[in-house]
């Protein structure tokens, strides 16, 4: 396949997942435990578990699940104009987590292979640490064969237990086994620091199969804390989350740096999603690699307009850089292009 656009940062959300996904592959001592879709009296349909876990309305806007509101932001309203929440209410299709719908997707953007980003802020609010490890390998299971239909375009990210250092070691043993492209690890609010060498041994088996490591952005703020908040300490919270949350990456990265795991584990190749780069200037020079993405369907994506965003914010650039920043690069780490 000829590669012309590469977007190496999308996401396939919870709440566009097949609603008896994890109940029907548990095993029964845990099906009682997992989360599934539930319909609320407004006729809605949540994403909820028996404990009294909330992941957000099936089919709704952004990671989180919220309702469509007019108006509200630009590019739900342009996701809105495409058809993509209409087409969930009305007729049930779950277009970001079909895979034969989700192509169409691509190429409606100009898009040729995309990158997907997974459940792992959804997992954080499982508290029973099996039942989380143990649904997170039935995303990675889904995720393995949703990728199967189109492997030339679509790479799924295998997500990794973040609170069980053993079972993240033993899920990308058997994710590679797989044939999975790539690994995504999760940043919690109260995990222990990376520069810790209790992770040690998940950055051996990372090391040994040299599938690359991912991390996205996450929120800056606990979502328990921020559930909390109302008012004008909400609106001093959401100001403060919206100018950080990238520079929280910046853990991280010198988490990692600092423990020499790139010295110590020279296999390990590692992408920072969503994170900007204007908060690493001193290590731009040592950066090899930078990709854009979509985002699709995140609200604050550029979905389905890649083309008209890469011509304005690009047009100062030579073409060969545009093609190594939105092609190239990514297609070269993934192994789209020799």
């Amino acid at each position: 396949m000829q590669y012309r656009r590469i977007s190496a940062d999308c996401h396939l959300d919870m709440i566009w997942l097949p609603p008896d996904l994890f109940t029907s592959e548990a095993p029964r001592a845990l099906k009682e435990k997992m989360p599934f879709v539930a319909d609320q009296p407004d006729g809605t349909k949540r994403w909820v578990t028996n404990d009294g876990v909330d992941f957000g309305m099936a089919g709704g806007v952004g990671a989180v699940g919220s309702a469509y509101v007019p108006g509200k932001q630009l590019r739900v309203d342009k996701m809105h104009e495409a058809g993509l929440y209409d087409d969930f209410t009305k007729k049930g299709h779950r277009r970001p987590g079909d895979p034969h719908l989700r192509v169409k997707e691509l190429d409606r953007d100009g898009v040729d292979a995309e990158v997907i980003y997974g459940i792992l802020a959804a997992c954080g609010k499982m508290e029973d640490r099996e039942a989380a490890n143990e649904m997170l390998r039935i995303y990675n299971n889904f995720m393995n064969n949703f990728c199967s239909y189109y492997p030339d375009r679509e790479i799924g990210l295998a997500c990794l237990p973040y609170s069980d250092i053993d079972a993240a070691a033993a899920e990308v043993h058997r994710v590679a086994k797989l044939g999975m492209k790539g690994v995504e690890l999760s940043c919690s609010w109260h995990m222990t620091p990376m520069w810790h060498p209790m992770w040690d041994p998940l950055w051996e088996a990372i090391n040994e199969v040299q599938l690359p490591l991912h991390f996205h952005t996450f929120p800056a703020t606990d979502p328990k804390l921020r559930a909390s908040l109302t008012g004008n300490t909400l609106r001093a919270m959401t100001y403060s989350g919206l100018c950080r949350f990238q520079m929280t990456l910046a853990t991280i990265l010198t988490d990692l740096m600092g423990a020499a795991v790139f010295e110590r584990f020279p296999n390990i190749r590692m992408v920072l999603g969503e994170s900007g780069i204007g908060w690493i200037p001193y290590v731009l020079d040592r950066m090899d690699f930078e990709f854009q993405g979509s985002d699709y369907p995140h609200p604050d994506g550029v979905w389905p307009e890649s083309k008209k965003y890469i011509d304005e914010q690009f047009s100062h650039l030579p073409a060969d850089v545009t093609y190594k920043m939105t092609c190239e690069n990514a297609g070269k780490f993934y192994g789209l292009i020799n």
